[in-house]
């Protein structure tokens, strides 16, 4: 490629003029130019078509200052776990509630109840009722 802009020049890297309306894409593409331009720079030379292929530029700050931005669950995961942790510490608490609020009250239930009714039917009589 760099014989060819070492013999056309600049006209190699700019979009050609075919008739009144319509262009022709450059000899040297955007992406061999860069290439090149790479080349000539790692030779020491200086790029004269700067003007026409400029280098990529440089930010003096980069992108949040150098700090990649990660995974939301890895920014997130200090505070997810201090909660989990409350959760957790209460949950003792809850499970106990849980199961007295589903015992059934054997002193309430009557008699006839005890006799004629299947466990199951007894709580959702005395049980599930109250809790709806």
């Amino acid at each position: 490629m760099s014989h060819i802009l070492r013999r056309l020049g600049e006209a190699a890297l700019q979009f050609r003029k075919v008739g009144p309306t319509k262009y022709l894409p450059p000899v040297i593409s955007r992406r061999r130019a860069m290439v090149l331009r790479k080349e000539w720079l790692a030779d020491g030379k200086e790029w004269p078509y700067e003007h026409i292929v400029p280098g990529i530029p440089k930010n003096d700050q980069p992108y949040r200052n150098g700090k990649q931005r990660g995974h939301k669950r890895f920014v997130s995961q200090e505070e997810r776990q201090q909660k989990i942790d409350a959760a957790m510490a209460k949950m003792p608490q809850t499970i106990a509630d849980y199961r007295a609020s589903r015992r059934i009250p054997w002193d309430a239930v009557s008699p006839a109840d005890k006799l004629l009714m299947t466990v199951r039917q007894i709580r959702e009589k005395y049980v599930y009722k109250k809790l709806k």
